[in-house]
């Protein structure tokens, strides 16, 4: 099977390299020749290709199509072929559609264009119908090939000069596929040319709606020219069409900008909106006359709050400009509460529009705002989803919901939409819409492989913690890349940190292992693929240190890792940032701080100051950034507080006798020494303890020196503050006649609260006028402290 597929896809290279007729017909004759002979060279080839695939592999319907078309030149041309190889597709493949679908298109074509029988080509066409009508439950494929048949039948009438009939199966073909692309426009052109145009009218302007481009502005010019000899009055249904592409197009319609064209039927409008205000063509022209011409938000705003008055739903994507318009003037146009009723074209356009407004916000940084357009999205998304399902899962409801790669797009960007809703609300993922999100990328997909929805499928399925899901998805989407290039590695990468969230440690180990071995045996040599490789080592070290505790271990998996020079020699700067970051946390974590001081230090001067690495070395423990005295103090406290309680002593915090506070004062002596102001440190994510050595304090009551053991409780929310007061008082004689100064030391707690959000408390509270759940915190942490030993 794979070397069939390899061999097609050099078929197809091959035949890509061919120098077909209308080019050879441009080339000089010493050209020609080489053109000749190279045509014939690559046309053996090809052929010797096709004969070892249908002989490796007899039921491949994709080889016969190559030789249908290997036959219709440059070098082999042979009908007789072409036709015998159309029909054996018809007689052997009747169960796969589309090949069979293809196959009658093939000969078809073969008998109108190298034959000349239109009648014969008709006629196989018909015969095309009924194995259309035998299409079981792929209604979209059914319908979509009805509309194909049906336009190539109407060029063949139309060629033949039977109008009458042409315009019947341009009919029958819009019916089936409303916006395919040829039969719009020339079924509508038709029409409008034997000014049929109720007929018309509806072809013209899916044109427009659905293709939109410069050849619209042919439409236009036609209508203008019946307009202005009378075929057209009051048909404002064609004057709205042909004022919207003029203004889209005005050098094309012989104005020098939108303005220009825009002011030629100011007048007329404003008329008709006098005669008949509620003319919902009209509002609409003059509604872009004063967004295109006029440039005026609020004015253009107003006459959009008549429209929609008047229409009371949002049918199409015009509603994006009435909501952005009514944010400009301080109004909040979701507050009406239109009913939402559109077609999937309409609601795939206007749903993307705030998706996309919404990520640019997003890039702004101005989540709240984004937030109200992807919620936009999100709804319009869900509005649209249904109908489009509908018609792929039941063949029901409007053909234009006829769109397989378009509702995988969909998909796409409702789940984007609902996710990042999900995101700015700080939402669990754990709820019905991720699960709709979740299922749409996979619907979407299945219908057509969108690459994209398997990379938000990822996404969303890593929020959730859908861990298999993710790992679906991504084995998938490798498929797209190349082994070992820079995206398949980022993939690879993913893959990776999902089996470390899983902690799923054997599976997550094997897994770099053999990432590892591939890349470093397929000789890449690219940086930006070096640095991916050296981002999953980092991610599996750091998982091994960090969640498993494996200290030795990650050492020895780091020396190994960076043991091959390919990673300095490729992309030094990385490697070394990883490879000392990865020794200096695990020689920290085995508590040999001489190790990790010498692997932090290397980091520190190389890469402290700048700007590509500086995070990183932002991440070293303080303590390996302290100056020495600091640095000693810091380790004294982080060694008192591992201490291991052995016997659990009540120090209760309500004596005064002197016990406390001797206590107090000894316990941040041994840590801060006499040189260290201060020193602290987060002992674990929920507390943190700083110690302040004796320093002077401003008093109005004389001179005054505090010692400080803080305790910050996050979870709590509160700092309990132990603090030992020295102060300098003038004691009397019994009788007041001799006076003495004295120096005495307090032990007092006060607790500080801070409210959710803030680092900053609104004063203090002392310890007899606090809550008991706070006296009895206080005097818990201070019984662990006195119980380390200090008492």
């Amino acid at each position: 099977m794979k070397e069939v597929k390899e061999k097609l896809e050099e078929i197809k290279k091959l035949y890509n390299q061919l120098t077909l007729a209308n080019d050879l017909d441009e080339l000089k004759e010493e050209a020609k020749v080489e053109a000749y002979q190279k045509n014939q060279e690559l046309s053996e080839d090809v052929l010797r290709l096709i004969d070892e695939v249908i002989e490796a592999e007899p039921t491949n319907s994709e080889v016969l199509f190559w030789k249908i078309k290997l036959y219709n030149g440059p070098h082999f041309e042979d009908v007789s072929i072409m036709l015998s190889t159309a029909e054996e597709i018809i007689e052997r493949f009747k169960e796969e559609k589309k090949s069979l679908m293809s196959a009658y298109d093939w000969l078809a074509w073969i008998y109108d264009t190298k034959l000349d029988l239109k009648e014969k080509a008709i006629e196989l066409f018909h015969d095309k119908l009924i194995e259309i009508s035998l299409i079981k439950e792929d209604y979209s494929l059914q319908a979509t090939e009805f509309g194909e048949t049906y336009y190539l039948i109407a060029q063949l009438y139309k060629e033949k000069g039977d109008l009458e009939t042409a315009g019947s199966f341009y009919k029958l073909a819009i019916e089936q596929y409303p916006d395919h692309y040829y039969a719009t426009y020339q079924g509508g052109m038709l029409f409008f040319e034997r000014e049929d145009y109720d007929a018309a009218l509806p072809m013209l302007q899916g044109f427009h709606r659905y293709h939109g481009n410069e050849y619209s502005s042919a439409i236009a010019k036609v209508i203008l020219e019946h307009y202005e000899s009378g075929r057209l009055k009051n048909r404002w249904d064609y004057l709205h069409l042909m004022y919207s592409i003029g203004l889209d197009y005005p050098k094309e319609m012989d104005c020098k900008d939108a303005k220009e064209f825009g002011q030629k039927y100011s007048a007329l409008i404003d008329r008709e909106l006098e005669e008949n205000p509620n003319n919902l063509y009209a509002l609409r022209m003059k509604a872009r006359h004063y967004l295109d011409v006029d440039k005026n938000s609020k004015k253009a705003f107003e006459i959009l709050q008549r429209y929609f008055g008047l229409v009371g739903k949002i049918e199409d994507s015009l509603y994006f400009m009435y909501y952005e318009l009514g944010q400009k003037v301080g109004i909040d146009i979701e507050e009406l509460n239109l009913p939402i009723d559109i077609d999937a074209f309409y609601g795939y356009n206007l749903m993307t529009r705030f998706l996309e407004k919404a990520g640019s916000l997003r890039d702004e940084e101005e989540d709240s705002k984004a937030l109200v357009y992807y919620q936009i999205a999100k709804k319009i998304g869900k509005a649209t989803y249904p109908k489009l399902q509908l018609f792929l899962k039941e063949g029901k409801g409007d053909k234009i919901n006829n769109n397989a790669h378009g509702f995988a797009m969909l998909c796409n960007n409702l789940g984007i939409a609902i996710r990042n809703v999900e995101m700015l609300t700080e939402g669990d993922y754990k709820n019905e819409d991720c699960e709709l999100a979740l299922r749409l990328h996979q619907e979407g997909y299945d219908y057509s492989p969108f690459w994209e929805n398997l990379d938000s499928g990822m996404r969303i399925a890593e929020a959730m913690e859908e861990y298999d899901v993710v790992i679906r998805y991504g084995e998938e989407l490798l498929t797209y890349y190349d082994a070992y290039s820079n995206s398949w590695m980022v993939i690879k990468n993913r893959l990776l940190e999902n089996l470390i969230h899983a902690d799923r440690y054997e599976e997550a180990e094997v897994f770099f292992q053999e990432l590892r071995k591939g890349f470093e045996k397929s000789g890449v040599e690219n940086e930006d693929v070096v640095r991916e490789m050296i981002e999953a080592a980092a991610n599996i070290l750091t998982y091994v240190r960090y969640q498993k505790k494996e200290f030795q271990k990650t050492i020895d998996m780091t020396e190994d890792f960076f043991a091959n020079p390919i990673y300095f020699d490729l992309n030094d700067h990385v490697a070394y940032v990883n490879y000392w970051f990865s020794l200096g946390w695990s020689y920290h974590g085995l508590n040999n701080s001489v190790k990790a001081q010498e692997f932090f230090d290397l980091l520190k001067e190389r890469y402290d100051g700048g700007e590509d690495y500086q995070a990183t070395v932002d991440r070293i423990p303080e303590e390996y950034t302290m100056e020495k005295k600091d640095r000693e103090a810091f380790q004294r406290l982080h060694s008192y507080l591992k201490k291991e309680v052995s016997n659990e002593v009540d120090f209760s915090l309500t004596t005064k006798n002197g016990t406390n506070e001797r206590h107090i004062e000894q316990l941040v002596q041994m840590v801060c020494g006499q040189e260290v102001e201060s020193t602290s440190i987060w002992f674990t994510d929920s507390l943190y303890v700083k110690m302040v050595n004796r320093h002077e304090t401003d008093s109005e009551t004389g001179e005054r020196f505090d010692w400080l053991v803080d305790v910050y409780l996050p979870e709590e929310h509160v700092t309990i503050r132990y603090d030992l007061i020295e102060s300098e008082e003038v004691e009397k004689s019994l009788f007041g006649m001799i006076r003495k100064k004295v120096r005495k030391k307090e032990m007092y707690v006060f607790f500080y609260h801070y409210e959710e959000g803030s680092d900053e408390a609104k004063g203090y509270v002392d310890f007899e006028e606090e809550e008991k759940h706070y006296k009895n915190l206080a005097q818990s942490y201070w019984n662990w402290l006195m119980n380390k030993g200090i008492a």
